[in-house]
């Protein structure tokens, strides 16, 4: 739960002074020393997680690649670089879940100018562009479906640790992404978000040996062949704090540049400081609180603030010794949602920055306002964002919050039911209904010089009082 309190601390964040002696001299106490910043400052996400356009008609994962998305990546490469971001890593550059066999056309030309464009945006702002990479599975649909012995039988989406034509194929994978043509500067590796090989030599292997095998020798490829990339692992499906799996996540550490712990247990346990002390590698998280950006959805459908929640888990993380984060794409078309991702990427870049006074910067540069009505309207985000996790059972740092399925089986390919509002009780929702028409109300008072932020605003509060009376 969201500490109300906490909240409602807004108005004086920021306004502290230095405490100054009679004689005007500054007292000779020595003041703690501010953490520096994240190594990696990773954002990620599919390539179409920060479109100003939903794909309300197609099967997720969507990466159509047109000019208004081109549009909107440069968009947010300048808000990165304005937040001193150093990475983006974008999923599903070249494909989504097939690689062809045979290996060949993989893209066309159009989609090739757009990379182009896309990665020499990014190099203008100093930003790094990393691909996200699936390792033996997420990729490989019908390279197991059309070619013999890739597989242990078992799966239908990945493929095994001790297949030779496994690894020729996934040798082929990250050749592609490396050929100088594309200009990219790394990749993300994920082995574990589709399960693992059950055969039998592959299930001799703990989970976290199992993949230690995979990603230790893929990262060994690139190195080979790209010394000058940056390479990443991000453990989904993958659990980095248990003891008896310290050895194999070790040896991870020592093949990669970072690692991203997806649900921060090791957190929880207390023993994260300790693991990563004896790691070879910058470790880090998702960030605490992060949204699946609905892919059907019209973009001033929700209105759910949880910067807040991100700087705090950032805060924590990098008192731990923490140095890296995939921070997940927001689609700007939605200004709450950009005032929320601005929240947690300050933290990114200068961790001594407290959330409270994070949260006023980003509203104030999304919406132009300053002085009175800034703490007006950092305190109602604040309080928007305590209206919703007051109600839920939501943890930070255990996933992520989907607004619809990510998958929606009915149909996969249309709009799915507002899944973030079910999981509160009846009376619960009617509650918030209450609390969201009062926050609109004090939004009109407000005197906020970008009218469209404030309008489109006004219309994600509606957005969600439609969804539940919907569900009334």
């Amino acid at each position: 739960m969201i500490d109300r309190r906490e909240m409602l601390k807004l108005s004086a964040a920021g306004l502290g002074s230095l405490a100054v002696s009679c004689s005007g001299r500054v007292p000779e106490t020595s003041a703690p020393a501010r953490p520096g910043p994240f190594k990696y400052r990773v954002s990620v996400g599919w390539l179409r997680d920060l479109a100003s356009e939903p794909a309300p008609n197609d099967k997720w994962p969507c990466i159509r690649w047109d000019d208004k998305l081109l549009e909107d990546q440069v968009r947010y490469l300048d808000t990165e670089a304005e937040l001193g971001m150093n990475c983006n890593c974008a999923w599903g550059l070249f494909r989504s879940t097939d690689w062809p066999v045979p290996f060949e056309k993989v893209i066309d030309e159009a989609r090739a100018e757009k990379l182009k464009a896309f990665v020499d945006a990014a190099h203008a702002r100093g930003l790094k562009i990393l691909a996200g990479v699936g390792i033996y599975s997420w990729g490989f649909d019908e390279v197991i479906r059309k070619v013999p012995g890739v597989s242990g039988g078992s799966s239908r989406q990945v493929m095994c640790a001790f297949s030779e034509p496994a690894w020729e194929w996934q040798q082929k994978v990250l050749d592609f992404h490396m050929e100088p043509r594309w200009g990219l500067d790394g990749i993300s590796m994920q082995s574990a978000d589709q399960g693992r090989c059950e055969c039998p030599r592959c299930s001799r292997l703990s989970p976290a040996r199992y993949h230690a095998l995979l990603l230790t020798r893929c990262a060994a490829y690139v190195r080979r062949n790209r010394p000058d990339w940056v390479i990443g692992q991000a453990s989904w499906g993958l659990r980095v704090d248990l003891p008896e799996e310290l050895e194999p996540v070790r040896e991870i550490s020592a093949a990669v540049d970072y690692m991203v712990e997806v649900r921060e247990l090791s957190a929880e346990t207390g023993r994260r400081a300790e693991i990563i002390a004896g790691l070879g590698c910058a470790f880090g998280s998702l960030g605490g609180v992060f949204l699946e950006p609905p892919q059907h959805w019209e973009r001033l459908r929700w209105f759910l603030p949880c910067g807040l929640g991100s700087a705090r888990s950032l805060s924590r993380l990098r008192r731990d010794g923490g140095l890296a984060c995939e921070y997940f794409y927001r689609p700007f078309g939605n200004p709450v949602e950009e005032v929320s991702w601005r929240t947690g990427a300050a933290v990114l870049s200068e961790p001594g920055t407290g959330p409270e006074e994070a949260l006023r910067r980003a509203a104030g540069a999304v919406y132009g306002v300053s002085g009175e009505s800034l703490d007006s309207l950092a305190g109602l985000l604040a309080r928007g964002e305590e209206a919703y996790f007051s109600r839920v059972g939501f943890r930070p740092g255990h996933g992520s919050i989907s607004l619809e399925p990510l998958i929606w089986k009915e149909n996969p390919a249309a709009p799915g039911p507002p899944v973030y509002l079910e999981v509160m009780t009846a009376g619960a929702r009617q509650d918030y209904a209450r609390e969201l028409r009062e926050l609109k109300a004090r939004l009109e008072e407000i005197d906020i010089p970008d009218r469209r932020a404030a309008v489109d605003t006004a219309r994600c509060i509606d957005g969600t009082l439609r969804d539940i009376a919907a569900l009334a």
